[in-house]
């Protein structure tokens, strides 16, 4: 009985409700969970602040007329093509300009043996260019299936073209050239 007894002392006599001995307090260490967690906040932080962000094309009002910039904004307009898999689409956007005076340069180019048309779109390009002199910039949107060939093509179409008058130097169409997505 001694032995008993003995097994008995060992566990302290205490049991739950349901005459169970007691089980060993649990310790947590979240040292390597908060460690976790803290860098995975800095890391969303930072890749927050890394995301394009759209914007609207919208004047903002002066205090006094004469130093007004719609003048300047008549000029200038931003070109969008919109590179699809079959096709490329091509439309204007100002901020100084009517949709009737932008809507004469919307136009889509059907492809060409399967690739884009990057005579025409040099072609739309150069009528746009010459309408407002001060524009220099060229929004490309790739649709899904369009290939990076396709891409460059278009955006070396977008820069510069050969002079139709027959001159020795590459007119100038679009310089800056910002490859975007669609936004689902």
């Amino acid at each position: 009985m001694a032995g008993g007894g003995a097994a008995a002392d060992e566990g302290g006599g205490k049991t739950n409700v349901f005459g169970e001995s007691p089980t060993a307090p649990v310790e947590l260490n979240l040292t390597a969970l908060m460690d976790i967690l803290s860098n995975l906040l800095f890391f969303l932080l930072a890749s927050f602040g890394a995301t394009i962000v759209m914007s609207i094309n919208a004047t903002v009002p002066v205090q006094s007329a004469e130093a007004s910039d719609v003048a300047d904004k008549k000029d200038q307009v931003t070109v969008n093509l919109n590179l699809a898999p079959g096709r490329v689409d091509i439309s204007a956007a100002g901020s100084a300009q009517t949709e009737d005076e932008l809507a004469r340069f919307q136009k889509s180019l059907p492809a060409i043996g399967g690739e884009p048309d990057v005579k025409g779109v040099a072609a739309q390009l150069l009528a746009i260019k010459q309408a407002y002199t001060k524009s220099d910039t060229v929004l490309l949107t790739p649709e899904p299936g369009v290939s990076y060939a396709q891409m460059i093509a278009v955006m070396d179409a977008s820069r510069e073209m050969k002079d139709p008058a027959g001159g020795r130097q590459p007119l100038k169409l679009f310089p800056t050239v910002v490859v975007s997505t669609v936004v689902k």
